[in-house]
């Protein structure tokens, strides 16, 4: 973590515990992949990833309790947290703090979801430029489209009044959906859908911009590193890009905050170790 003007942001699903021989979130038992290593094996390189890579906050997804209590000791004292488990709004898992599809009701689920879903939101304040600004994090259903797509819904009407704000507002996260989906085109306000023709969009209906397409001076800048994140831990599983780092809108046409790059990161060693299912993505940002 630095002291510059510069903010690093980092979505990073890192594939709960599957060894840890208690059953997975909402599930009768584990489900272990083809390819997977322990948390055991895995730990200290999320945590070097995280570190190396200098982010000043993430956004993780799949966190169980242990897993928690590890990346504390690994990332040290300069790191705190912010979520509460999905299942009962306390530390069954800590995915996030508010539930998406009911949200006054912890570990509740609807429509076609396959697991209760959480989205944590929290403020936050830049200590170098005094910028105040939402960081919301959040991970969406991996069976159910409708779920998905009512929870885009559901974020969208939850944070009419910060993105309405003078605050800057992010958006992270696993949301198990590409961008030709629809949770995508209504959380980009469809910003993307031809990004050649932008003579129709009213922008000022746009919730919020994708990093990767928004970087400034973008006839030079592109997207370091890998186009997709979902990798599985085997290299016979179809690649998607599921995981997003997202900004309001309205931040980057007022021009209150730039996106000096976006990437996304290798999650594979030479030792044929995948540290997760996903690659972490960054993007830095300067108010």
């Amino acid at each position: 973590m630095s002291k510059s003007n510069v903010l690093r942001v980092a979505t990073f699903n890192i594939r709960y515990d599957a060894y840890c021989g208690l059953p997975a979130p909402s599930t009768e038992k584990t489900m272990k992949t083809s390819g997977e290593k322990p948390w055991s094996s895995r730990r200290r390189k999320v945590a070097d990833t995280i570190l190396f890579h200098r982010a000043d906050i993430v956004g993780l997804q799949e966190v169980l309790k242990n897993q928690l209590s590890d990346l504390e000791t690994l990332l040290g004292q300069d790191w705190q947290w912010v979520g509460v488990g999905r299942e009962d709004g306390k530390e069954a898992d800590l995915n996030s703090n508010i539930i998406l599809q009911t949200p006054d009701i912890p570990g509740s689920k609807d429509w076609d979801s396959g697991l209760p879903r959480v989205v944590t939101q929290a403020r936050f304040q830049d200590l170098v430029t005094g910028q105040k600004f939402w960081f919301i994090n959040t991970h969406f259903d991996d069976k159910g489209p409708r779920s998905r797509e009512e929870s885009a819904k559901l974020i969208l009407q939850n944070s009419q009044d910060l993105l309405k704000s003078s605050d800057i507002v992010f958006l992270t996260g696993d949301f198990n959906c590409q961008e030709v989906d629809e949770p995508y085109k209504l959380l980009t306000g469809k910003k993307y859908v031809n990004n050649n023709d932008k003579s129709q969009l009213d922008h000022a209906l746009i919730p919020f911009g994708d990093t990767r397409y928004e970087i400034s001076n973008r006839s030079i800048e592109t997207s370091y590193g890998f186009s997709n994140t979902f990798t599985g831990f085997s290299t016979s599983i179809e690649q998607v890009r599921i995981d997003f780092i997202m900004v309001s809108n309205n931040s980057l046409e007022e021009q209150k905050i730039k996106i000096l790059n976006h990437g996304t990161m290798p999650n594979l060693y030479d030792d044929d170790l995948y540290i997760s299912d996903h690659r972490p993505v960054i993007a830095d940002f300067i108010f």
